[in-house]
């Protein structure tokens, strides 16, 4: 979910194994969000088929190593839940629960930046841990460690080339 509307570019994942609940009990499935790396692209995905391997350092399909775990989502939609689309333009995949930002939302159909929506990976609460996403010219890239890239400022540049969105 976007921290402020769809001016940032911050997400908010599940990021612990257990889930708080509001006293309603939100029906969810929570679910792995896989982090891959290819040389080129990272891909997130929580089909552990997908690529093959979910175990840290192996390298599955595509030329695709494991980093692991990201954060868990949601499989099925619940009240206070948004999608997270995600799209692939030929090199690079990229992910948001702002469709507008792609210009579709619609499987198969392609938008701007020749980026075409391949569904919804699952879906995201309002509330929890922020995934921030980066973009260094040539991959975007989502984390929960501010650590990892040193900045979550909109526009600051950080670390590997990567700069916060």
């Amino acid at each position: 979910f976007l921290q402020t509307y769809f001016s940032s570019k911050t997400f908010y994942f599940f990021n612990t194994s257990k889930i708080k609940m509001a006293s309603a009990q939100i029906a969810c499935n929570k679910v792995a969000l896989y982090r891959y790396w290819n040389g080129k692209d990272h891909f997130y995905t929580t089909n552990a088929n997908e690529i093959g391997t979910t175990t840290p350092g192996l390298k599955g399909k595509c030329g695709h190593t494991s980093e692991g775990t990201a954060c868990y989502i949601s499989s099925t939609q619940a009240p206070g839940y948004l999608p997270l689309y995600r799209y692939f333009n030929g090199t690079e995949h990229f992910y948001t629960t702002n469709p507008h930002e792609i210009g579709t939302d619609v499987a198969g159909v392609k938008g701007k930046g020749g980026y075409t929506c391949e569904g919804i990976a699952g879906f995201v609460p309002s509330k929890g841990t922020p995934l921030y996403r980066y973009w260094n010219g040539t991959d975007h890239f989502y984390t929960t460690n501010a650590q990892e890239i040193g900045t979550t400022t909109a526009g600051l540049k950080g670390k590997c080339g990567y700069t916060s969105e």
